[in-house]
């Protein structure tokens, strides 16, 4: 999941806004030069209405052209330059056209740098401060060689005492803008990776909203860390009941999905009992089953994963990026924190959206996929064999004397027994078959791809098994087989023929396998 942007690459405020700013920087200036004139006499350089008159006319003009700017659709990024230099030329005139070198004003220089540090940028701010200096160190130069006036009605000479002064000022005026710089620069790259990470979680939560199973959050949340903060390896482990442990996805480590026993995985388990991430700088005498998958130099973090009720219920395990011996940033762990946070709620929802539709397609009593779902699988794969995709084959298999199990040991003992069948049924099925209650005391299975003989040697199997079960009561299965697309092309045609051969299974003395009979032909019908 890569962003867009990188954390250095986010505009934080519009130009327009912060032209917007610097008129009203641009006002405060005009009226701190209107005050001071009225306010200190020695700051009077100049008649107050020439001053007013200059200073009105300007902040006029500049609001002009700002207003032609936001409504011609033009952005170009050069205009704030254009604004910033020309505010340094009028406040240079007002403050040392006043009263010269000992202005009282001259500050608002210093202001004017900082604010453009601030609003434009660092580069802009550099260059003002070198544009008012070339500005008074200019002015000196024009006025000692007569070409305009003095400044203020005093001769500031180089190598006098007020140029030296002058040249303090100038100094200021670049230190002013480097600090301004260096500190802002700080303060502004915190903003961007705040705001990066904000986008970066946001963008997260709606991937998560994507994911259906667990396993599709978990890999959402490895993509997340690895591709946002370069965290990887990493892993994400599931309680499984209450002693084991379960990977429930990898990243750059190799894992397998069998339980880790709790006793095995001690700093991750006191990592859930304290609800707390444990960094992992340095591998003890300790052993934890799931840290050594790590390498062992590497700085680990454990973050817990929390249920519904606020209890740990697994974890997410990851290596730091950073270099060798060093910390993992508190702001990335408090950010995969809330990455873990979200994470967890989605995990929770996922797995309870897992067992609604477990519950949806599954035998409450048997545990085996229930009618509705056989009849679907069924269908698809029927429909798979029309296609000329392979072939299929259906058991339909029936307790023998069910009824009288019920009727002469109880029902309780009915459900035992068709917990027990349920269970044969599972040992022997292979990769890819379904085992279902077809309903009351009958069950089917589905082989896809079998062959006729491979069924009958399946159903012989099953039947011994189911015989040999060990219980107070003895057990017997008959079996009737349907062979696609021998015995039919639909789910209903399978059906009908397995069930054909169960009742023929049954007929013939109970406990044995029998296979469909073949179809009909035209040729053996007349």
């Amino acid at each position: 999941m890569k962003l867009a942007a990188s954390p250095t690459s986010v505009d934080l405020v519009p130009l327009g806004e912060r032209l917007r700013l610097i008129s009203y920087f641009r006002a405060a200036a005009i009226a701190v030069l209107l005050a001071a004139w009225i306010l200190l006499p020695t700051s009077r350089g100049i008649e107050f209405g020439a001053l007013a008159g200059v200073s009105l006319g300007y902040f006029a003009l500049m609001a002009a052209i700002e207003w032609y700017w936001s409504h011609s659709g033009r952005r170009a990024r050069f205009i704030f330059g254009i604004f910033a230099m020309s505010d340094a030329l009028f406040i240079g005139w007002a403050t040392y056209g006043q009263a010269g070198l000992d202005t009282p004003v001259r500050s608002l220089i210093l202001l004017q740098i900082i604010t453009i540090c601030l609003l434009a940028s660092f580069r802009t701010g550099i260059k003002l401060a070198l544009f008012s200096a070339w500005l008074l160190l200019g002015a000196v130069y024009v006025q000692e060689a007569g070409i305009l006036n003095t400044l203020g009605g005093e001769v500031a000479a180089f190598g006098g005492d007020d140029y030296r002064g002058l040249a303090v000022d100038i100094t200021v005026y670049f230190l002013v803008a480097i600090a301004t710089t260096a500190f802002a620069a700080v303060n502004e790259r915190e903003l961007r990776r705040r705001r990066y990470d904000l986008e970066a979680l946001a963008q997260f939560a709606l991937k998560l909203d994507q994911a259906e199973t667990p396993g599709q959050v978990a890999t959402s949340l490895l993509d997340a860390v690895a591709d946002i903060y370069d965290c990887e390896p990493s892993l994400v482990v599931r309680k499984d009941g209450d002693h084991g442990i379960r990977v429930v996805a990898a990243r750059g480590i190799p894992s397998t999905g069998a339980p880790v026993p709790l006793s095995a995985v001690p700093v991750v388990s006191r990592a859930m009992e304290s609800d707390q991430t444990r960094l992992v700088a340095r591998r003890g005498e300790e052993t934890d089953a799931l840290l050594a998958r790590f390498a062992p130099t590497a700085n680990v973090a454990v973050m817990p994963l929390h249920g519904h009720h606020g209890a740990a219920a697994g974890a997410l395990l990851l290596e730091q990026p950073a270099r060798r011996g060093s910390r993992i940033e508190k702001r990335i762990i408090g950010m995969l924190e809330q990455f873990t946070s979200h994470a967890s709620l989605a995990l929770e929802n996922a797995n309870l959206l897992a067992e609604v539709r477990a519950l949806a397609i599954t035998d409450p009593l048997t545990g085996l996929a229930n009618r509705r779902h056989l009849d679907n699988v069924l269908e698809r794969s029927t429909s798979q064999v029309r296609r000329g995709n392979g072939t299929l084959a259906l058991m339909m298999i029936d307790i023998d004397h069910f009824k009288n199990l019920n009727d002469t040991h109880g029902h309780q003992m009915g459900d035992e027994m068709l917990r027990r069948v349920a269970r044969a049924l599972e040992v022997d099925l292979r990769a890819g078959d379904l085992a279902a209650r077809y309903g009351g005391e009958e069950f089917s299975i589905v082989m896809p791809g079998s062959r006729a003989e491979e069924v009958l040697d399946a159903g012989e199997r099953l039947r011994r098994s189911i015989a040999a079960l060990d219980g107070p009561v003895p057990v017997t299965v008959s079996i009737g087989v349907a062979w696609a697309p021998e015995h039919g092309l639909s789910r209903d045609d399978l059906v009908r023929n397995a069930d054909a051969a169960l009742y023929r299974a049954k007929e013939g003395g109970r406990n044995r396998v029998e296979m469909a009979a073949p179809p009909m032909k035209l040729a053996d019908a007349s």
